[in-house]
């Protein structure tokens, strides 16, 4: 007796989101180390991959072989009871009609042809139905749960890694996913057809199910200049390759002869530099350093994670995360207004784009949203933008994929910021990536346009004041950290003070102010940051006031100036003190750039 397979769909609408602004908060910096990126398909690009499903003799004798010829591979995603299964007919649930390698023979396929062994479950059996192909008994969670720990632990005991799986029918669920994702790092449907569009979705990568009636080569061939085309990954699933196949339509066999002409016609494109042949687990965005720290929540929400929810969004240890620790997690519980979770704050280089990768489970869910937003900001530490980057609105498990790239030149560091936004919800959050896609090239820094901005030559070059007794310069270290030695030392009088720095050619755009500020003491008033500016003549034609500072303390100072008209040709950096304020402050660092 043969049993056929039917196609058990399983579909999901997905929303695709445009940016909405969101509250931001401060998270604590943490400053990991920044190591050159090695990530594997760091940008969209074609992919082509051979899978086989079962463990079936055939892939040994006939599709291993006919790939090596032309210098492919593939990933065979076994039974691991229909192991052994050598003659016909046997008692194999995929299919009674077809002989299975031994033990052996899938690690030779492994260490001899470079392929890769994924799991295919313990006895294909279906995961979450029943009737037709399926067995007529619906497996309970620990049965499920058996299926998926037990195959993989049985292929561990000959040696083999599996991180790659594939449900038997492509039958599952989302809760089925959720188990899967505690064993494995990806998960190929069966039903879920089409290309797989970058940065993909690792817990449901499509694929293309080849039978001998149904998808003759002409078809596969147009399935790879697809790939080609949109820079996209196409998965080719094959069962029983055979001399001569079956022509019924509900025997998943497929001809030794074709798949050599499509292997021969992917050979072309693989040698044109057009497409890359790779096995499951290489087709995925992976590779390292992980600029987050503490991804898998094994030290809870610490290493600079945090919340402002700490009632309903807490760290786990039931067992609810991901491959390769499931253990520990953080669950997300919805509250009676919006929850967040914060990343410790990591560097970026501007003009680099970053991957973030998380194991996103939302078990449930009435209304609103789960959503990823990334704050960024300053080298001062002061929040100047964010960006809202990914959102879940319905129950669904998954590998959650999203790039970014840092808003401006100002941005240096960033934080993930997880939001839980209305009812219902409870969502478990595992494996947080943040990795450079490319290496981490720091930019060199923009030429300062104002001379003596340390000043290390006291008030001079171009620098000067109005009240020579209250602005002087200072050499008793009370400057930036960086430099402290010299500095100037500005203390009220009676009457308004003024530092006025060198002019400053400028034209019409963008450029940034910035300055170190120790206030020692004020009783009133404030210091002041203003722009002079002037026509091409030297006449002082306009002026922006820009920020008043009166907390006492240190603090770096971060001003943006555009000229307010096309006379401006000129422009200097007035800072002032008002009068009977009671102000001691030192100010040194200044740096004016265009940005």
């Amino acid at each position: 007796m043969t049993i056929t397979r039917s196609s058990l769909a399983r579909g999901h609408a997905r929303l695709v989101t445009i940016g909405v602004a969101v509250a931001a908060m401060a998270a604590a910096l943490l400053t990991p180390g920044v190591a050159n990126a090695a990530v594997d398909n760091p940008a969209p690009g074609p992919l082509v991959s051979f899978t086989f499903d079962d463990g079936a003799l055939s892939s040994l004798t006939q599709a291993a072989p006919t790939l090596q010829k032309h210098g492919l591979t593939g990933t065979n995603y076994v039974t691991t009871n229909c192991v052994g299964m050598t003659t016909v007919p046997n008692t194999c649930r995929a299919d009674t009609d077809v002989p299975y390698m031994t033990w052996d023979q899938i690690v030779q396929l492994q260490n001899t042809y470079g392929w890769e062994i994924g799991s295919h479950t313990v006895s294909h059996q279906c995961l979450v139905s029943v009737g037709d192909d399926c067995q007529a008994t619906k497996l309970t969670a620990a049965q499920v749960n058996a299926e998926l720990a037990n195959s993989k632990s049985a292929l561990a005991a000959r040696g083999i890694n599996a991180t790659a799986f594939a449900p038997p029918y492509g039958d599952y669920d989302m809760p089925v996913i959720a188990q899967v994702a505690k064993y494995y790092s990806s998960m190929r449907g069966f039903a879920d057809t089409g290309n797989n569009i970058w940065p993909l979705g690792d817990y449901l990568l499509r694929n293309v199910p080849v039978q001998e009636v149904t998808t003759p080569v002409a078809t596969l061939k147009a399935k790879v200049d697809e790939a080609i085309a949109n820079k996209n990954w196409v998965v080719f699933t094959f069962h029983d390759i055979r001399p001569n196949p079956s022509r019924n339509p509900d025997d998943y066999q497929y001809g030794t002869a074709e798949l050599d002409e499509l292997a021969a016609y992917v050979k072309t494109k693989v040698a044109a530099g057009q497409i890359k042949n790779v096995n499951v687990s290489k087709g995925l965005v992976t590779g390292s350093p992980n600029k987050m720290p503490n991804p898998t929540f094994n030290n809870g929400l610490g290493d600079g994670w945090r919340t402002d929810a700490p009632a309903t969004i807490t760290a786990d240890t039931g067992n609810n995360g991901s491959f390769p620790d499931s253990a520990r997690s953080v669950k997300l519980v919805s509250g009676t207004g919006q929850g967040h979770l914060f990343s410790p704050r990591v560097p970026v280089t501007p003009g680099t784009n970053y991957l973030y990768k998380t194991f996103l489970n939302v078990a449930a869910i009435t209304s609103g949203e789960v959503a990823f937003y990334v704050d960024e900001y300053n080298a001062a530490g002061t929040w100047i933008s964010g960006q809202y980057r990914k959102r879940e609105n319905t129950r669904w498990v998954e590998a959650l994929n999203f790039t970014y790239t840092p808003s401006s030149t100002n941005v240096a560091t960033a934080s993930l910021q997880v939001i839980v936004a209305g009812t219902g919800i409870t969502a478990y959050l595992d494996n947080v990536q943040m990795m450079a896609l490319s290496a981490e090239t720091q930019q060199p820094p923009a030429s300062n346009l104002v001379a003596n901005g340390t000043f290390d030559a006291g008030i001079s070059g171009g620098w000067r004041s109005d009240a020579g007794t209250a602005i002087v310069a200072d050499g008793a270290n009370n400057g930036a950290p960086a430099n402290p030695v010299n500095s100037v030392k500005m203390q009220s009088t009676a009457a308004n003070i003024h530092l006025f720095s060198p002019q400053v050619n400028v034209t019409p755009g963008s450029y940034k102010i910035a300055a170190y500020l120790s206030i020692r003491n004020r009783t009133a008033g404030e210091l002041g940051w203003y722009i002079d500016e002037y026509d091409a003549n030297g006449n002082w034609i306009s002026g922006q006031w820009k920020l008043a500072s009166t907390t006492v303390g240190a603090s770096n100072v971060d001003l943006t100036y555009s000229p307010s008209t096309t006379n401006v040709a000129r422009a200097s950096l007035q800072v002032y003190v008002t009068g009977n304020s009671g102000v001691l402050a030192y100010v040194d660092d200044v740096r004016w750039t265009r940005s």
